[in-house]
C-alpha cells in the first residue's frame, strides 16, 4: 500500500508539473503575440492621433462675414502700398471695378484692375513684389499668378474666394507709321424704345454700334433706318437676371427654366424682331450667362446663322467667353461700362480710361446707354480719340 501510495504521488505530481509547463509556455506565447500585435496597433493608433492633431491644428475655421470684410480691407491696403511703392499713379489705371459676390452670408465686392506698368518694371518683379507682400499676413490668404510675355495676371484670394484680380500690361512698343492703329468700338444699349437720341445717333453719324431690344416700339424701324445709313446693328438680347422675376429684362426673355427647343424658339423670334443685325449681346443674364449647358443651346444657334455675340459681363461668374471659344463662336467681352453713373465728369474719365487701354492692349470695347450726358461726352472725346490714333469702328472689327 505504501508502495502503490509512492507510486500514484508521483505520477500525479509529474502530470501536474507537465500541466504547469504548458500552461506558462501557453501563456508565454500569448504574451508574445500581444506585444508583437500591440506594437502595430500602437504605432497605427500614434499616426492616427498625430494627423488628427495636425488636422485640428492647420484647420481654418471659417470666418465671420465681419471678420472676411476686414481682411478684404487689409488687402485693399496691401494693394495701394505696393502700387504706390512701384510708382503707378492713377493714370496709369486702365480700369478698376467691382462687381458683388455672395456665399453663404458672406458679401463682398470684387475688385478687378488693369493696370500699365512702364517696361522699365518687369513682370516677374511686380510678382515677386505682391507674393512676398502677402507671404508675411500668412493665412487665411493666397495668390495665384499667370505671366505672360505681354501681360501678368494675378488673383487673390481670403480662404478660397477671389477677392482681387489684378492685370498689368507693358505699353505696346512703338511701331512704323503703317502699323495698324488701336482700335475703340463703342455699343450703346437699350434701343428702340421711345428715346430721341436714338435719333440723334443717325443724324449726327456718331460711329458706334447700336444694340437694339426686340419688341421695343421702334425696334425694326430704328434697326431698318440705322442699316440704310450705314450703322451696325446687334440685338441687345434679353435674358434672365438673378432676381427674376421682380427684375424683368423685358419682352423676349430667354428664360432658365426653358428647354433647348423653348430657348430657341424665343431666340429665333428676337432675332426676327430686329432685322440686319451682324451679332447679339446680353441685356442683364447675370443668371443664364452662368450657366455653361444653357449658353451652348443659344450660342450654337448664333453660330448656325453667322452672328457674333458680345458678353456684357453682368456677372463676373459669366460663362460665356469661354463656352463660346470651345463652340468655335465669335466673341468678346466689353471693357468698361461708360455710364453706371450718369454723370458727365464720370463718364469723361471713363471714356479716358477705354483710350489708355486700347492704345496699351491695341482695342477696347466700351458700352454706354441712351442718356444726354453719355451722348454729349462721346460728341466731345471722339474727334480727339482720332486725333491720338484710335480708330472708333464697329463692334464687329475687335472681334476674336
Amino acid at each position: 500500500m505504501a508502495l502503490l501510495s509512492s507510486e500514484t504521488s508521483s505520477v500525479d505530481g509529474t502530470g501536474e508539473g507537465e500541466r504547469m509547463g504548458k500552461l506558462s509556455a501557453r501563456k508565454s506565447r500569448r504574451g508574445r503575440w500581444k506585444v508583437w500585435v500591440g506594437y502595430p496597433l500602437a504605432f497605427l493608433l500614434g499616426v492616427f492621433l498625430a494627423i488628427g492633431g495636425y488636422t485640428y491644428w492647420i484647420r481654418e475655421k471659417p470666418l465671420s462675414p465681419g471678420a472676411f470684410s476686414q481682411n478684404v480691407f487689409l488687402i485693399d491696403q496691401l494693394i495701394r502700398s505696393q502700387l504706390y511703392e512701384i510708382g503707378i499713379s492713377k493714370k496709369d489705371i486702365l480700369l478698376h471695378q467691382s462687381t458683388s459676390r455672395k456665399e453663404g452670408e458672406t458679401i463682398w465686392e470684387l475688385s478687378s484692375m488693369k493696370i500699365q506698368l512702364p517696361r522699365s518694371l518687369p513682370f516677374p518683379l511686380i510678382e515677386g513684389n505682391f507674393k512676398r507682400g502677402l507671404s508675411v499676413l500668412g493665412r487665411p490668404f493666397s495668390i495665384q499668378s499667370s505671366l505672360k510675355p505681354e501681360s501678368l495676371q494675378l488673383e487673390i484670394r481670403v480662404q478660397g474666394r477671389v477677392t482681387h484680380e489684378i492685370t498689368f500690361l507693358h505699353p505696346q512698343a512703338s511701331t512704323p507709321k503703317t502699323a495698324l492703329r488701336s482700335k475703340v468700338a463703342i455699343v450703346i444699349d437699350d434701343l428702340g424704345g421711345e428715346n430721341p437720341i436714338s435719333q440723334e445717333i443717325l443724324q449726327r453719324n456718331l460711329p458706334v454700334t447700336l444694340s437694339i431690344l426686340p419688341f421695343a416700339l421702334h425696334s425694326r424701324a430704328l434697326a431698318l433706318e440705322a442699316h440704310r445709313k450705314g450703322r451696325e446693328v446687334i440685338l441687345h438680347l434679353p435674358m434672365e437676371p438673378h432676381g427674376y422675376p421682380m427684375v424683368r429684362p423685358g419682352e423676349g426673355v430667354l428664360l432658365y427654366e426653358m428647354d433647348r427647343e423653348g430657348l430657341i424658339h424665343q431666340l429665333s423670334k428676337d432675332i426676327e424682331a430686329v432685322p440686319f443685325i451682324s451679332g447679339a449681346s446680353n441685356h442683364m443674364g447675370s443668371r443664364l450667362m452662368e450657366d455653361p449647358e444653357k449658353m451652348k443651346i443659344i450660342f450654337s444657334e448664333l453660330k448656325q446663322r453667322g452672328l457674333f455675340f458680345l458678353d456684357s459681363r453682368t456677372t463676373p461668374q459669366t460663362v460665356g467667353l469661354q463656352t463660346a471659344k470651345a463652340l468655335g463662336l465669335r466673341a468678346t467681352e466689353r471693357t468698361l461700362f461708360l455710364d453706371h453713373l450718369q454723370d458727365e465728369e464720370a463718364i469723361r474719365q471713363n471714356v479716358e480710361r477705354l483710350i489708355r487701354f486700347s492704345l496699351s492692349s491695341g482695342r477696347a470695347i466700351g458700352i454706354g446707354h441712351p442718356h444726354p450726358a453719355t451722348m454729349k461726352v462721346l460728341k466731345e472725346m471722339i474727334p480727339g480719340m482720332k486725333e491720338k490714333g484710335i480708330d472708333i469702328v464697329p463692334l464687329s472689327a475687335v472681334m476674336e
